[in-house]
């Protein structure tokens, strides 16, 4: 792929810019402030307690995720009354740069207007009527987003297929003055579990996109291991695999060390990592932390 062919899309909040590029470390989008997908979030945040929405995300951005996803969808109280407060909370406490994922296109117009920066919204698709809701809010706010590679007929499942919705988003954007820039494509992840060729299909179309497109890719990369024993397992080696073939915005967990050290193996052995200084600053640190636990439980056990 030639060099000037390669996408750069800018996420940010107040004081924090966030370069998502092919020639670039993989930059994490934190996946753990979700109501619908983690019911410690969904609980507290139906009793009206915050906090444990906006610890996930300093632990998120503070593990190295770039930008922290929210979403607020499947509570009894309406999305366009929540997603405002949780963009709030989390802002109060850590000057990150946000994803919102959302049900309701109110909800994200509202929140949007409640943000810092450029955000980024989670998600659009090749389906008219997404497309029709969600260019213009992304036009007022100046937003980028986060594409599905998917049409009005559903997910096709040849990587050629997926490239077709993703040049027909592209295609549609143009109106309304999006570039390629403005996209992050995702390239949908399937269990493993319900289809024998979904990873193949996955890695071809991140190939094949990065390859005419020179987008930005991202992928929910959990998604794979649905209905599979030790899920963080397979995750972890689907990660780095997924990287290695071009996705280099994940929407995953961080804060599990099994997943941070694959993003890190990652990076370093395809070159964005230059000389893997970021993984052996990772190293160091682990190794500072662990040093400094051991000294902890020293002291306790000379006070016992």
């Amino acid at each position: 792929m030639p060099e000037n062919k390669a996408s750069t899309t800018i996420i940010s909040s107040k004081s924090h810019r966030v370069r998502i590029a092919p020639n670039r470390r993989t930059v994490v989008i934190g996946e753990r402030c979700n109501a619908l997908g983690y019911r410690k979030v969904r609980e507290s945040v139906a009793n009206g307690d915050w906090n444990e929405l906006v610890q996930r995300a300093v632990d998120q951005y503070e593990a190295g995720a770039g930008i922290i996803n929210v979403n607020m969808v499947g509570l009894d109280i309406p999305e366009k009354v929540l997603l405002p407060i949780a963009v709030a909370a989390i802002r109060a406490k850590v000057d990150c740069p946000l994803s919102l994922d959302f049900g309701d296109p109110e909800a994200l117009d509202i929140a949007l207007g409640k943000i810092e920066g450029r955000s980024l919204i989670n998600s659009v698709s090749g389906e008219r009527e997404k497309m029709d809701e969600i260019f213009p809010i992304a036009q007022k706010h100046g937003a980028a987003m986060i594409a599905m590679t998917a049409d009005d007929d559903g997910i096709p499942y040849t990587p050629e297929g997926r490239l077709k919705c993703a040049e027909a988003i592209l295609k549609e954007g143009e109106k309304y003055g999006f570039t390629v820039d403005d996209f992050i494509f995702d390239c949908i992840a399937i269990g493993v579990a319900t289809d024998v060729g979904a990873g193949t299909c996955t890695m071809e179309t991140m190939k094949l996109i990065r390859k005419e497109l020179g987008a930005n890719i991202t992928l929910g990369a959990s998604n794979v291991s649905f209905g599979m024993p030790k899920r963080k397992t397979l995750d972890a080696y689907y990660l780095a695999i997924a990287i290695y073939n071009g996705m280099n915005a994940p929407l995953t967990d961080i804060t599990h060390d099994g997943l941070k050290w694959a993003m890190l193996v990652a990076d370093t052995v395809n070159g964005t990592d230059k000389l893997g200084m970021k993984y052996i600053k990772a190293s160091r640190q682990e190794k500072a932390a662990r040093l400094a636990a051991q000294e902890e439980a020293k002291q306790v056990a000379t006070t016992v």
